[in-house]
């Protein structure tokens, strides 16, 4: 009997190899880091692109003009690094001391704004904004 005929244990084994191959490549190719298979990290939000947007429809009706609620302008960069009659309601780098972000995320009360939440992707933007430090 030919050991290499057909059905053999050896012709079979030869079938398989390409395909050991292929899954061999596959593992290869799931063992590596997922920063180097995923894609570049995108940039941090920046204030006049994402976060003055959010405000302006959400906050500065009630933050702006000749007597801001609780002294907070929230209608330019620098009134938002400046705070209001509490202090600074923005800690660049720090969300979880940032004051803003309490109010938004209702932690503090008011809340804000008092009527409606923000959309959670409006509120994981601002998080972010200040999580990268809250940059201009």
């Amino acid at each position: 009997m030919d050991p290499k005929g057909a059905g053999s244990e050896l012709q079979e084994s030869r079938g398989a190899a390409p395909l050991l191959v292929g899954l061999t490549v596959l593992a290869a190719l799931a063992a590596l880091p997922a920063a180097v298979a995923a894609d570049p990290p995108a940039e941090p939000p920046g204030y006049a692109h994402d976060v003055a947007p959010l405000l302006a429809r959400w906050c500065v009706d009630c933050h702006s003009g000749r007597e801001p609620q609780a002294g907070l302008w929230l209608d330019s960069y620098a009134g938002v690094m400046r705070g209001g009659d509490t202090g600074p309601v923005v800690v660049p780098g720090d969300p979880g001391a940032s004051l803003l972000l309490a109010k938004i995320e209702r932690r503090h009360r008011p809340a804000m704004p008092p009527r409606r939440k923000l959309p959670a992707d409006a509120i994981k933007l601002i998080r972010g904004w200040i999580a990268a430090g809250a940059s201009p």
